[in-house]
């Protein structure tokens, strides 16, 4: 999953396109065949045009002369980036709204890793954060596991950021979980 982007000025972006790969789309629904309905419709009721490269594996979303604030094209292009995790389009409207946070962060074995070391840190973070500290609860948040990347849903805008910092600290070997530490999450103030 790449993004890569135009800048338009330091306001925001003029469009953002995603690459995406055809088999880590929802299975429930033919993205081709919902697009239009499903998600065109959203992106056009908030100013914004998107668009489906089929062929190319490509999502994009672009500002309109309607599009009144720039920064709701970053919340479109994290409306595509689940999407290309395998979420549904009742996904979009949330997230393109705001009323939905989100984040996806990639997950790739670090340098001088072994697999079997990252795959047992990945066990473990998500055995910490789900079952022995049940922060989806405390954070109100969804989280959906991949191989490759963590897809983060939350009513709370803080909550995407204080994942991605555990899983970022957790994966690299640190251990943010520590209960000497765990106290230093701030998690009270989500």
């Amino acid at each position: 999953m790449d993004e890569n982007s135009q800048k338009l000025d330091n306001t925001g972006y003029e469009s953002m396109t995603l690459l995406f790969k055809k088999q880590g789309l929802c299975k429930e629904e033919n993205l081709n065949q919902v697009w239009k309905k499903e998600v065109e419709t959203v992106f056009e009721s908030h100013g914004l045009s998107c668009e489906l490269n089929w062929d190319e594996c490509k999502m994009t979303v672009s500002a309109t002369e309607r599009t009144q604030d720039r920064r709701i094209i970053y919340r479109g292009a994290r409306a595509l980036c689940v999407l290309a995790c395998g979420l549904g389009t009742e996904w979009v409207e949330p997230i393109v709204s705001g009323s939905v946070h989100s984040d996806v962060m990639k997950i790739t074995i670090p340098d001088g890793m072994t697999e079997d070391d990252f795959s047992s840190k990945y066990h473990d973070f998500i055995f910490k954060f789900e079952d022995k500290f049940g922060l989806p609860r405390k954070l109100s948040c969804f989280v959906l596991y991949q191989e490759a990347a963590v897809v983060v849903l939350s009513d709370k805008a803080g909550s995407t950021s204080i994942v991605r910092n555990l899983v970022t600290s957790c994966l690299l070997g640190d251990d943010p979980f520590d209960e000497d530490h765990f106290h230093e999450l701030f998690l009270d103030d989500v």
